[in-house]
């Protein structure tokens, strides 16, 4: 399996644009291909907003019975799968 680094937003958008002009062309695809996206630091005010959702996050359900209760009640409320 072959990894192609992709490190800057422009980076980004040239992969995006030529999957899509092969994809467009009919072209095949390399077989699952895997690209690792290198992100920047976040600024100190993006991680300041991270800190504030982390804090702010509501847990998740581990217990088995409130799990099944919370997805019924959403069916309900979506009327049904």
């Amino acid at each position: 399996m072959d990894t192609k680094r992709v490190k800057s937003p422009e980076g980004v958008k040239a992969l995006i644009r030529e999957l899509w002009e092969k994809h467009s062309r009919g072209e095949r695809i390399e077989d699952s291909p895997v690209y690792m996206i290198e992100l920047p630091e976040p600024t100190e005010e993006e991680k300041r907003i991270m800190a504030v959702n982390r804090a702010n996050r509501i847990q998740g359900i581990v217990d088995e019975y409130a799990l099944q209760e919370a997805l019924e009640n959403a069916v309900r409320k979506l009327g049904g799968w």
